[in-house]
């Protein structure tokens, strides 16, 4: 892989368009832009092998919370299996997310699974047997507010933002051949030739699968930006309890914050977590004083900074926070150990 790309204002507003519309036609990405389809398409293949973006396919986590199993999973490991651990945890398809953090645990995931039996499977059989492993604390997830894909660059004036489509319709549920495109879809803006091929299907099924998926809200398309070049390099996860009455009114507000990537609601002594990126450490403690001034129904428990996060939403970042590689998320793939 070469060099991090260092990228000027075209290409963070293809990145922007590609976050509004992730699947769109190079011809519309170029008409909203205002240029040409084949310089969209360099520019977007110099992104792509920089490891600076990518554009992935999950479940949309919002409705998976709300119908199967989500899950934060904090991992205690002996400094010595912390390597080992990341390299095994990495590889699994219903991680979505690994972060090694500053305090309070070494690891810090996301998970998905289709149901609490899977999860504790997964847990109990996999996280709990990996050497080194000291405690896990396990946080199922009943709401998510909000999530990194509706996160934006703001490269795009707001007139060039009402041009990027949006489509919304009737919601399916999954079935097997959604599955199978699921795991087809290594890169999000794979074309339906390309995941008939994979899935030993015609290009027009799959592509009218494919529809069904991301007009009926099963899917979530995100275009991925490695950090550094976000303008936005510190990542930091808040814990927070707030009461029952306020908890809606006060996850709704965090979610209109541009720090915030994704908030949730969970089980346990503290029932919010936030995961934010921020332009700078003292940054931390700025917007704890906001947060403080503007929701007094909040009340921070605990913060920890990212010191290198490992995989982001099924994409594997190398040290300097490129996109190194995906595992695709499979929330339904095997959990028993071999």
């Amino acid at each position: 892989m070469q060099d991090v790309l260092t990228p000027d204002e075209l290409d963070l507003k293809l990145v922007h368009a590609l976050q509004a519309a992730p699947r769109a036609t190079w011809h519309e990405i170029g008409r909203v832009l205002g240029i040409d389809p084949g310089t969209a398409v360099r520019r977007w293949e110099g992104l792509v092998e920089a490891g600076s973006a990518r554009v992935t396919a999950y479940p949309d986590v919002r409705l998976w919370a709300r119908e199967h199993c989500n899950a934060f999973v904090e991992l205690d490991l002996q400094p010595a299996a912390r390597a080992h651990a990341v390299e095994v945890l990495s590889r699994v398809p219903q991680i979505a997310s690994i972060s090694i953090v500053s305090s309070g645990r070494d690891l810090f995931l996301t998970v998905l699974t289709p149901d609490l039996a899977a999860l504790s499977r997964l847990v109990l059989h996999k996280l709990q047997r990996l050497p080194g492993v000291r405690g896990t604390r396990t946080h199922a997830i009943t709401t998510v507010y909000g999530e990194g894909n509706h996160w934006r660059l703001d490269a795009l004036s707001p007139q060039r933002r009402e041009h990027v489509l949006a489509r919304t319709g009737n919601r399916p549920v999954w079935k097997d051949h959604h599955r199978a495109v699921l795991r087809a879809l290594e890169d999000g803006r794979s074309t339906a030739a390309d995941i008939a091929a994979r899935t030993a299907r015609s290009g027009s099924t799959v592509r009218r699968w494919l529809t069904e998926m991301i007009d009926g809200g099963l899917l979530s398309l995100r275009c991925e930006v490695a950090q550094p070049i976000t303008g936005w390099p510190v990542a930091a996860t808040f814990w927070a309890r707030v009461p029952p009455d306020e908890l809606h009114r006060t996850a709704t507000a965090l979610t209109e914050l541009p720090e915030v990537r994704l908030c949730a609601a969970t089980t346990g002594a503290d029932n919010l977590v936030m995961t934010l990126w921020l332009r700078s450490l003292g940054d931390v403690q700025h917007l704890e004083a906001e947060l403080a001034g503007k929701l007094p129904a909040l009340t921070l428990t605990d913060r920890a900074v990212t010191l290198h996060a490992v995989k982001r939403m099924g994409c594997l970042l190398d040290d300097a926070g490129r996109i190194a590689g995906v595992v695709p998320i499979d929330p339904w793939a095997p959990t028993a150990p071999r």
